[in-house]
């Protein structure tokens, strides 16, 4: 049966612990959720590991600081009575940057309960806008925002035609400085 009330409640009260655990960087706990087999899989933000040791290092080396995040989009998907995926959004403020994320999580019942045997992490990519806002010393009210976006859209489109020009491999695009 899909979505069996019951294994559903059970994933959904496994996923509130993980999720006080992530928060609390309660590493231990952490830890007991994954399943302990070298086929444990976790793809993170910058790291991917292989195996329940791999993953139990990134947990214990991982800096605790800024893991408060809010949890939106939940959705949990159960399989018959030993098998669930849990799917989330977030959103996380790391290093005074507001970042938003996806979660998922493959869960399988075994003889010693619920384990995550897949896991991954993303984040969404940084507009280039706040990426290069800063680098300039630029501040980007929100009111202008939507201006300044679409001035960057059209001096995109307004410099392909260059990007899109072939020189030959014996043209010299431009003058070489000798001092």
């Amino acid at each position: 049966m899909i979505n069996d009330p019951e294994v559903v409640a059970e994933i959904a009260a496994l996923h509130e612990e993980y999720e006080a655990a992530l928060i609390s960087n309660n590493v231990e706990k952490l830890v007991t959720f994954f399943w302990d087999s070298p086929d444990a899989l976790r793809f993170g933000v910058n790291e991917s590991l292989y195996g329940a040791h791999q993953i139990a290092e990134f947990r214990k080396n991982r800096p605790a600081i800024d893991l408060s995040r809010e949890v939106s989009n939940l959705k949990i998907v159960t399989f018959g009575t030993d098998s669930a995926i849990v799917t989330l959004e977030f959103s996380r403020t790391t290093r005074g940057v507001r970042r938003n994320g996806r979660q998922s999580q493959v869960w399988r019942r075994f003889d010693d309960g619920w384990k995550i045997v897949s896991a991954h992490v993303s984040l969404e990519p940084v507009p280039y806008i706040d990426l290069v806002a800063p680098l300039l010393g630029l501040s980007i009210p929100r009111e202008y925002r939507q201006g300044v976006e679409r001035n960057l859209e059209n001096v995109g489109k307004i410099v392909q035609p260059l990007m899109d020009l072939k020189l030959g491999d014996s043209v010299e695009p431009a003058a070489v400085f000798e001092p």
